[in-house]
C-alpha cells in the first residue's frame, strides 16, 4: 500500500496503511531544529474531523486513550501552537486531507 502524506505549517501526517503519524517541528534550546513523532493506530484511534473552508482552517484531531493533548509550546517561528493531537491544515489541502481520510477509512474497513 501507497503511503499518504499532508504537510501544512510545520506539521504532517503521514499514513501507511495501519499507523497516523502525526509529525510536528519543534525546537531544542531555542534554535535548534527538532521535531516530536505521535502515531496513532487506526484501529484504535477516533478521528474528528473538521472541513476547511475559504476563510477558516480545518482540522483534524486524532483521540485515543493516552493522545497527547497538551499544547505544544516549543514550536519554531510561525507554526501553530497546537495541542500534540491536532492537525490543522487550509482550504488548498482540502483536497489531498480528503484523500487521506478516504485512506484511512478504507484500511479501517479491513
Amino acid at each position: 500500500m501507497s503511503t499518504t502524506r499532508v504537510d501544512a505549517r510545520r506539521r504532517s501526517i503521514q499514513f501507511d496503511g495501519r499507523t497516523i503519524t502525526l509529525r510536528i517541528d519543534t525546537k531544542t534550546m531555542g534554535i535548534v531544529p527538532d521535531w516530536a513523532h505521535h502515531k496513532f493506530p487506526v484501529a484504535e484511534t477516533n478521528i474528528r474531523h473538521r472541513a476547511a473552508t475559504t476563510w477558516k482552517r480545518g482540522q483534524i484531531v486524532f483521540e485515543k486513550p493516552g493522545a497527547p493533548t497538551d499544547v505544544v509550546t516549543n514550536v519554531p517561528l510561525f507554526a501553530d501552537k497546537l495541542p500534540g493531537n491536532v492537525f490543522e491544515y487550509a482550504y488548498p489541502k482540502l483536497a489531498k486531507v480528503k484523500e487521506f481520510l478516504e485512506a484511512v477509512e478504507k484500511a479501517r474497513k479491513k
